[in-house]
């Protein structure tokens, strides 16, 4: 099944994946995570944590003009999902039964990656 069958409607990579060739052109510091593949397409391996910092940084800069550092113990959804979580917690805010005059909010509860702490014995 393809990725954009599984991405939310509203989401802007859903039809239109974000272009590897041109993000590398543009940002140096995303170019030297991005690999070609047997079918010889840009790809990106989504495994590697600095690699998925880098593409979401890129993205974050290109499509939403957001400079940001994310440390590297945070962990990292790609934007690609982000995206779907965001779009479905405003499905979710504008169900609601509520009255409509009334400001609804949704929270991001984010997490922090810890490493296990050494015990002795």
């Amino acid at each position: 099944m393809a990725l954009s069958k599984l991405m939310h409607k509203r989401n802007r990579y859903k039809d239109i994946p974000p272009g590897f060739a041109y993000l590398t052109s543009k940002y140096p510091d995303f170019k030297q995570h991005v690999q070609i593949n047997l079918n010889a397409r840009l790809s990106v391996n989504f495994k590697d944590p600095e690699a998925v910092r880098a593409l979401t940084c890129t993205l974050l800069k290109e499509d939403f003009g957001l400079s940001i550092d994310i440390p590297l113990e945070r962990l990292l959804p790609t934007d690609l999902l982000r995206l779907n979580y965001i779009h479905w917690v405003e499905d979710l805010i504008d169900h609601q039964d509520s009255d409509k005059s009334t400001l609804q909010r949704g929270i991001d509860i984010g997490s922090k990656l810890s490493k296990p702490s050494k015990t002795s014995t």
